[in-house]
């Protein structure tokens, strides 16, 4: 079940639909995406001012390790992929987004974002006036909130990015955690990343006191917002899984047996947590 707390334009759903059909039939045509009914069609690609995300971690390093921020001032452009959105309602109020130097987070203060920003498109950035930071050292590109790196409003959004036409899933590089991500926090965190045959510890290893051995547990908890599940049995201060209690999977019964996951690999401080996009991120191992 997707959420549908928003009203698109009837413009916005014959777009919509229209790339749908597109990528599942290639006899149809790919959609003019020139004039989208979505983002600011004004903005104009200048290759003087392209910049990667690695150059952004870079510049704004000390601003990202030190969970504060700093607004763009110079006139900076950035193409990038997205590789996360909340579709699957784990990732909320965001999108995240690739290019080959690296990947983030950006902050959004609205919903609904997927069907314009779906896995797979590219996107033009005009940075100017944004903020970048760190939120527990993690990248994310926004606005200023109480001080700290937040999520900009969906107006400002919309006037800062323009999309593009092109809309290719090759140009997403999926990582395996495990071999190449793991140690390099720095480098990888926000990508997207496999991991394969994992645990998810709380349906063989109880951490709270409602959790026992032989039920069928959710990916719920009990709590409400997120909820923290070990994987392989790692300490909850290594990597954990984190879901939303208001994901569409949330009460999908958790897997006994291990399984492959898929989703995005950020970080709070020195703690891997992988954000699972949608529940095809959840694959059980074939037996």
């Amino acid at each position: 079940m997707r959420k549908t707390s928003y009203i698109l334009h009837f413009t916005a759903i014959v777009a919509v639909a229209m790339m749908t059909t597109s990528c599942m039939d290639g006899d149809w045509e790919t959609p003019d995406m020139t004039n989208a009914p979505y983002g600011n069609n004004a903005i104009t690609k200048d290759d003087a001012k392209l910049v990667t995300i690695a150059d952004l971690k870079t510049q704004y390093a000390s601003a990202i390790s030190g969970s504060s921020f700093e607004r763009i001032t110079g006139d900076k452009q950035l193409v990038c992929t997205v590789i996360g959105n909340d579709i699957g309602g784990n990732i909320y109020k965001q999108i995240v987004v690739q290019d080959p130097t690296g990947a983030m987070i950006v902050g959004i203060n609205g919903t609904g974002l997927f069907p314009f920003l779906s896995v797979g498109q590219q996107i033009l950035i005009d940075l100017k006036d944004l903020c970048i930071g760190g939120y527990g050292q993690q990248t994310q590109l926004g606005d200023e909130y109480n001080g700290s790196i937040g999520r900009m409003s969906t107006s400002k959004w919309e006037e800062h990015v323009k999309i593009l036409p092109t809309h290719d899933m090759s140009q997403i590089d999926t990582i395996d955690f495990f071999s190449e991500a793991q140690n390099d926090m720095a480098r990888y965190c926000g990508h997207l990343v496999c991991l394969k045959n994992v645990t998810i510890g709380d349906a063989g290893s109880p951490i709270a006191p409602e959790y026992k051995a032989g039920t069928s547990l959710t990916y719920n908890g009990s709590t409400n917002g997120y909820v923290h599940h070990t994987l392989n049995g790692k300490s909850m201060n290594d990597l954990l899984l984190r879901t939303s209690t208001y994901a569409d999977f949330a009460a999908m019964v958790i897997p006994a047996q291990p399984v492959t996951l898929y989703g995005i690999a950020t970080r709070y401080r020195n703690t891997w947590q992988i954000l699972i996009r949608a529940e095809e991120d959840i694959k059980l191992n074939e037996k």
